[in-house]
């Protein structure tokens, strides 16, 4: 059974900092909750690197307006509410990403698979009472640099690795949070970071094998997939693609990744049993 990262009082708390390697999730109440818990994760995500104010304001509206969007999308069908149990329903997760800058990656996840917006975003009339939230997303994300999408995923917290999406939007760190970015004290080790890619990899029903050699480990997410870990980098080739190279202890990044893909790819299975 996943962990449910805790709360107090409805207010966020992690044991493990996103500076030292913390991938916390918390569940995403079904009700006007979610939007207030979405921006007190927020909120205590980025005060972990002392963002400033006003980004940190308005990285909050926009995980708001990704939780209200799920709740009234992804939460009205009876087929949605009856496999939240299993599913998950709406999670909030919150990790550092590091391959080109570091970032905090907000993650908002859904049971619906498909749906994916494709494309520009296309305005409501100038007189629709809704439909502008997504606009709102983008605008909010563009002024500090940020990035946003979607993708096909699998769950962190229902009773087992089911399908969705999530919608994900990024908060680049300004140079001067810089003293906060962390670069681990400790030595990199090359087995240390396979075994947490595996144990990442199989709490998200993927079957990893990992074969160790003295300066290199390579585990094999599925057949083609495969990532080379080494103690100055990770990397690892999606079938048709180049070589993708990420920095040392950016394994959560790879593994959202290549779990992006198995979820993307045609033929491929959560776990035994179950059909998309």
């Amino acid at each position: 059974m996943p962990e449910v990262t805790p709360t107090i009082d409805e207010h966020p708390v992690y044991p493990v900092p996103l500076a030292v390697g913390g991938f916390p999730a918390w569940p995403l109440p079904p009700d006007g909750r979610g939007a207030k818990v979405a921006r007190s994760v927020v909120r205590a995500v980025l005060g972990e690197f002392g963002m400033p104010w006003d980004l940190t304001y308005d990285a909050a509206v926009v995980a708001s307006e990704l939780a209200t969007n799920a709740l009234l999308h992804a939460c009205r069908t009876p087929w949605t509410r009856a496999a939240s149990a299993s599913s998950g329903s709406l999670e909030i997760w919150a990790y550092l990403s590091r391959r080109t800058r570091p970032e905090v990656v907000i993650k908002v996840f859904d049971p619906i698979v498909g749906g994916f917006p494709r494309g520009p975003l296309s305005r409501p009339p100038w007189d629709a009472s809704g439909g502008r939230g997504l606009e709102v997303v983008d605008a909010l994300i563009g002024d500090y640099g940020g990035r946003w999408g979607v993708h096909a995923t699998r769950c962190r917290l229902g009773v087992r690795p089911t399908p969705g999406k999530t919608v994900f939007f990024t908060v680049p760190l300004p140079d001067d949070c810089g003293h906060a970015v962390p670069v681990r004290q400790e030595p990199a080790s090359h087995l240390r970071s396979a075994e947490r890619i595996n144990a990442l990899l199989t709490v998200r029903g993927l079957r990893p094998h990992v074969s160790a050699g003295p300066r290199t480990a390579v585990v094999r997410a599925r057949t083609g997939v495969h990532i080379w870990v080494r103690e100055e980098s990770l990397s690892y080739r999606l079938p048709g693609q180049g070589i993708t190279r990420h920095p040392p202890f950016d394994e959560i990044e790879v593994v959202e990744q290549i779990v992006r893909h198995c979820e993307e790819s045609p033929g491929t299975l959560p776990f035994p049993g179950l059909r998309h």
